[in-house]
């Protein structure tokens, strides 16, 4: 275990320098890598929000007591859900439903309409782990495969928890959510991976913040005991990082080199937080070799396209230039301002002129080529002096010359 040296820092500084410079235009045809993402072991975590519209005509419902039970349903297009649920999983007899899912907006899927079910009560609680079996009408590839969940009726969609055992999609749940699966090329995939790193990270970075905030008021007060218990707490608190965080951010820029750069500058805040707390670096030459190796990927990465990105809904209108859509960004026009969180999938909040305010999500469908025009869809409601409205605005991206 080695000290973080000036030099060493020097040299990583170096490396995220050369990554942000010699990035390339980038494409949607330029990933070629085979997705490995079902190989993952995934653990939940929290998402972006999505908008999910049911058919109210394919639904089923049952009463399962303590002894458990199952409940099938099949879609209109022909695929079929089962849910098994085991004896002991619940306390009392229990009303349960499985709706399909028509659509879902906003999540990073290569299409919004996956095979999906909802499941009510929301919420509901289980004692053992149920399962739900999904069987899609039309097999999908298991390298394209994306197994997904989401709270309520769209709140944090995320990477569901999988038997990965079964050749089947069997969905693990401990309490009730949305669940399904979707296709998704490399890009779908590295937007997933992202999305799941970086919300576990920022659930990391509430404990250690919490724990850090304990041990202040603890020597302020001069409260001798626990001292050696936050530092297993924050040990703890990095190795989960290194377990659940860094190995998605890093298959995330093997599918999609744009990830690089994000994946770089995540190592160096945790390793930075390491060093102020006093922590040695975990493993310094394996750290400084992922690092290389991401910057290697970074190097030779095409830079990511610009777009000029025009339309809205109604009154809402605008013309902006954005440099990289990975990144939050901004839409503007006729004293509107959109903010939206970056990547292909994610949401947005908006104000303007009387009092108008909302939120949303949003997702863009790149082009296959620099020649071609890519499409992003948002959904959303809001307010304005009082009065409310929800709608769809749909939006062209042109590319346009990188931005300097």
């Amino acid at each position: 275990m080695k000290n973080i040296s000036k030099i060493n820092i020097a040299l990583i500084g170096v490396l995220l320098i050369g990554l942000s410079m010699s990035c390339k235009w980038f494409t949607a045809a330029d990933s070629k890598k085979t997705a490995t993402g079902p190989t993952i072991d995934f653990t939940t975590g929290k998402g972006l929000d999505v908008k999910v519209q049911l058919d109210k005509k394919k639904t089923a419902t049952a009463k399962i007591s303590a002894v458990g039970g199952s409940l099938s349903l099949t879609s209109a297009d022909g695929s079929t859900f089962k849910l098994e649920i085991p004896p002991n999983a619940l306390e009392k007899e229990t009303e349960i439903t499985m709706t399909a899912v028509k659509t879902i907006d906003g999540a990073p899927l290569d299409k919004n309409t996956p095979t999906a079910v909802q499941l009510e009560p929301s919420g509901l609680f289980f004692k053992e782990v149920v399962t739900l079996t999904i069987v899609p009408a039309k097999e999908i590839p298991v390298k394209e495969q994306i197994i997904f969940g989401y709270e309520g009726e769209g709140k944090d969609y995320h990477l569901a928890m999988i038997d990965p055992k079964s050749k089947e999609v069997k969905v693990r749940l401990t309490e009730f959510s949305g669940a399904g699966v979707g296709s998704g090329s490399d890009i779908a995939w590295a937007a997933n991976l992202s999305l799941q790193a970086s919300t576990t990270f920022t659930q990391l970075q509430h404990h250690a913040g919490v724990i850090t905030s304990q041990e202040r008021n603890r020597q302020l007060l001069g409260d001798e005991s626990g001292a050696e218990g936050w530092v297993k707490e924050m040990e703890s608190i990095f190795e989960q990082y290194y377990e659940k965080v860094l190995p998605k951010e890093l298959a995330a820029a093997e599918l999609d080199c744009r990830y690089a750069k994000r994946a770089i500058q995540s190592m160096l805040g945790a390793e930075r937080q390491k060093q102020l707390l006093g922590f040695e670096v975990r493993n310094w030459d394996t750290t400084y070799a992922t690092m290389q190796k991401l910057a290697k990927i970074g190097a030779e990465c095409k830079k990511p396209a610009a777009f000029q990105i025009v339309g809205g809904l109604a009154d809402w209108q605008t013309s902006t230039k954005v440099c990289d859509i990975l990144q939050p960004f901004k839409l503007t026009g006729g004293g509107f301002v959109m903010d939206l969180t970056g990547g292909l999938a994610g949401n947005y909040t908006y104000n303007g002129p009387f009092n108008s305010k909302g939120s949303g999500t949003y997702k863009i469908y790149l082009p296959d080529g620099l020649d071609k025009p890519g499409t992003m869809v948002g959904s959303g409601e809001g307010s304005a002096e009082g009065y409310s409205n929800s709608g769809t605005e749909n939006y062209t991206l042109t590319p346009i010359p990188p931005c300097e």
